[in-house]
């Protein structure tokens, strides 16, 4: 009987986690909620069943789905808390577009979205900044580098071709940030320091800040606005991206619950 909870326990985990992305990108109160009910009845088995080792194999289960839960929730509330307390930008020395995955030899939405932004700010500034481009081919199969769309992108929408600069190696956010300090720290030739704005979507300002204060750069940021039907399939993507990230500590993390569930075998 044992066995036979174990195994439709790790069905229904199985399950969930096969259609979680698909649910969140639809709805993801439901998918959260969803979550929620999963966890408490997880936890419940633990708490009233008499055999260990179902115990500690739902015990298990249930920390695993609470932390990538909290993971979820703190982002969510991270992303509105920035785009909250987003300052209004100031007059920059350089605009930095962070590139996006494009898979066909049209601009996706959601860079198309970050492209008009930075337009949007370039003609709002009696200054002109430079604008740079971030990105490289997002695959093999890419007829041209993301800079390069974007670039042509902003030609053809009455930017300056040599108000443009073009970063074309970097692949994923660290390296367009890295890579484009590269380019601010080439250009420039003053001794004081050039003011910057980072311009990327909505969604993905929480990673970007958190990555741009890593490396030390002192950085405005300007959201895109990303329309409902892909932000919430990007957010989810972006909390996948924050799991890898830091998969280290969270391998740590329940590798220590592993530990525990095992003990209440004992």
């Amino acid at each position: 009987m044992t066995y036979l909870l174990m195994l439709a326990v790790s069905a229904i985990e199985v399950m969930i986690i096969y259609k979680i992305r698909y649910a969140y990108s639809r709805l993801p109160i439901f998918a959260i909620m969803v979550s929620i009910i999963t966890i408490t009845a997880l936890y419940s088995i633990s708490i009233l069943s008499v055999d260990k080792y179902l115990r500690a194999y739902t015990f298990n289960f249930a920390t695993v789905d609470l932390v990538l839960l909290v993971i979820m929730l703190v982002y969510m509330y991270q992303m509105k808390r920035d785009l909250r307390d987003l300052p209004v930008a100031k007059q920059p020395d350089f605009l930095v577009i962070l590139g996006n995955k494009c898979m066909g030899s049209r601009v996706p939405p959601i860079l198309s979205e970050r492209l008009e932004k930075t337009i949007q700010l370039y003609n709002n500034f009696e200054r002109k900044p430079q604008i740079i481009v971030s990105g490289s081919k997002s695959s093999e199969s890419s007829y041209e580098t993301e800079a390069e769309m974007m670039r042509k992108y902003l030609i053809d929408h009455n930017i300056p071709e040599s108000a443009i600069i073009k970063e074309d190696e970097s692949i994923n956010t660290v390296q367009n940030l890295e890579y484009s300090a590269i380019e601010i720290h080439q250009t420039w030739q003053k001794k004081t320091r050039p003011r910057v704005i980072i311009v990327t979507s909505d969604y993905h300002i929480p990673r970007t800040k958190w990555h741009a204060k890593r490396l030390g750069l002192e950085v405005q940021f300007a959201a895109a606005c990303t329309v409902r039907m892909l932000k919430w399939p990007a957010m989810f993507r972006e909390f996948t991206a924050i799991v890898w990230y830091h998969r280290y500590s969270l391998l740590t993390l329940l590798g220590m619950d592993l530990v525990f569930s095992l003990s209440m075998c004992m």
